[in-house]
């Protein structure tokens, strides 16, 4: 098996070309040609959330998909927007929510919300991101995990970022073998525990980034020796099952990880 050092490189060597691959899908291609024809005519929060497609395909671009069926939840979080401190999205443990808000921010910017580039090309972008990291998952989920962390961390920019989310800190505890039982301490106690192992503002430099996921995938290879046994990793990525990939995709990412064209 191709370990989750080298799988990553082949990844991110030829990160443009498998994007590519992934926009060509049926599927992926079918969903993103309905959202861009669909979004910008959405001139309410009532309309977008109304509209499963789009709906949908918005959450799992911002890493909501497993959240896709709280609508009220979701319909709430957009009223209040981000602007007060004491809004929903700013009170809520996980980023997602307030970028998700700050994203489809009907609260400040109206029907005008739709047509802002994070809500149209960004979040295309973001879409076919999440696809390629799904994708990788169901090989290596190390490899999703640390696509995942090369994607999320220049935005941490304090200890409690990655208590907030389940994804960084499985990467950081076994880039460091800290055990999970860690995670039941008091919060105090989990900070101080973090800081010992990991500045927080060398996520801000892409070198350190690289040698922290050099040092995640030589530990997770070693604590995942069989690679065929599913991890409940997956619970990480707030996802839920994806509507499918065509064999078409698969067999071209299968040629991609073996050198073909």
């Amino acid at each position: 098996m191709v370990s989750t050092s080298t799988r990553y490189q082949i990844i991110t060597t030829n990160l443009t070309r498998t994007k590519a691959l992934i926009e060509k899908d049926p599927v992926v291609k079918r969903e993103t040609d309905y959202y861009n024809a669909t979004i910008k005519n959405i001139k309410t929060i009532d309309e977008f959330i109304k509209n499963d497609r789009v709906f949908k395909y918005a959450m799992k671009a911002y890493g909501l998909e497993d959240m896709a069926y709280g609508k009220a939840l979701i319909k709430k979080l957009l009223q209040e927007g981000v602007s007060n401190p004491l809004s929903m999205a700013n009170k809520m443990s996980n980023p997602l929510y307030k970028e998700f808000a700050k994203a489809f921010d009907f609260a400040g910017k109206g029907a005008a919300a739709t047509s802002a580039a994070s809500a149209t090309t960004e979040a295309v972008q973001k879409y076919v991101q999440q696809t390629l990291e799904q994708q990788e998952g169901k090989d290596n989920q190390g490899v999703q995990l640390a696509l995942y962390f090369k994607r999320k961390a220049s935005s941490v920019k304090t200890t409690m970022g990655i208590l907030a989310d389940k994804a960084l800190l499985k990467f950081v505890q076994t880039t460091f073998n800290i055990p999970e039982a860690a995670s039941r301490a008091d919060l105090d106690i989990q900070v101080r525990n973090l800081e010992k192992v990991l500045n927080v503002k060398d996520l801000q430099d892409p070198k350190k980034v690289d040698k922290l996921i050099q040092r995640f995938s030589a530990m997770w290879d070693m604590n995942n020796v069989t690679s065929t046994t599913m991890s409940p990793v997956l619970t990480l990525f707030n996802q839920s099952n994806e509507q499918g990939m065509s064999i078409d995709l698969m067999m071209s990412i299968a040629k991609l990880r073996l050198g073909g064209s």
